[in-house]
């Protein structure tokens, strides 16, 4: 039973099962696939997205609209479809956890080469064997602290970990890229993962 979970959990990261959104998809690619989209922007924002805006790419139009970068407004459309499933934690939340010692684990979900990069302190690089772990032997009321670069990978682990009882599952809002610029600017921002 656990390679059959570690084998969906890891396909979530695959580009073949999943509609693939990035920052150069269209508005009216993005509603076609997520049909919240709009209304979602019209909740969170107050902006109702007209025909000819439906024609610019998720990054023209956040920074027309001088809203977060493109990867963190379509993070926040998928968090409002999993809302009390799965929690979300600013940077500056998770660093006072942090710091006091408090029994969170943090996991990373990104790839081998933005590790390089930078990490955050005391974080866990997420992998087979330690979802196998986690999924066999960890507490489900241990809370947890996925991150990615942006926080739409990160939100596709915590919300299969919630899928599978974890009942304190968090994802750091806007990512590494909003530790390195609200925390530790000594870890560079950098292109690159769509999210």
């Amino acid at each position: 039973m656990a390679n059959t979970l570690r084998n969906k959990f890891i396909g979530l990261f695959k580009k073949s099962t999943l509609p693939v959104i990035t920052e150069t998809s269209t508005l009216k690619e993005i509603s076609q696939l997520y049909p919240e989209f709009y209304p979602f922007i019209k909740k969170r924002y107050g902006i109702t997205i007209t025909s000819q805006q439906e024609l610019q790419t998720l990054k023209q139009w956040v920074i027309a609209h001088n809203l977060p970068p493109a990867q963190v407004v379509f993070m926040e459309v998928q968090m409002e479809s999993r809302s009390g499933e799965v929690g979300e934690m600013s940077a500056r939340e998770a660093t006072s956890l942090i710091y006091k010692k408090a029994p969170l684990a943090i996991l990373d979900v990104r790839e081998d080469w933005e590790l390089k990069v930078g990490v955050i302190p005391n974080s866990l690089r997420l992998n087979s064997e330690l979802l196998d772990q986690i999924l066999q032997t960890w507490d489900k009321d241990k809370p947890l602290l996925l991150y990615c670069h942006f926080g739409v990978r990160s939100l596709d682990a915590a919300s299969f970990l919630a899928d599978h009882g974890f009942k304190n599952v968090y994802i750091l809002k806007g990512g590494i890229d909003s530790w390195s610029t609200e925390v530790d600017p000594s870890i560079p921002r950098y292109e690159g993962a769509y999210c």
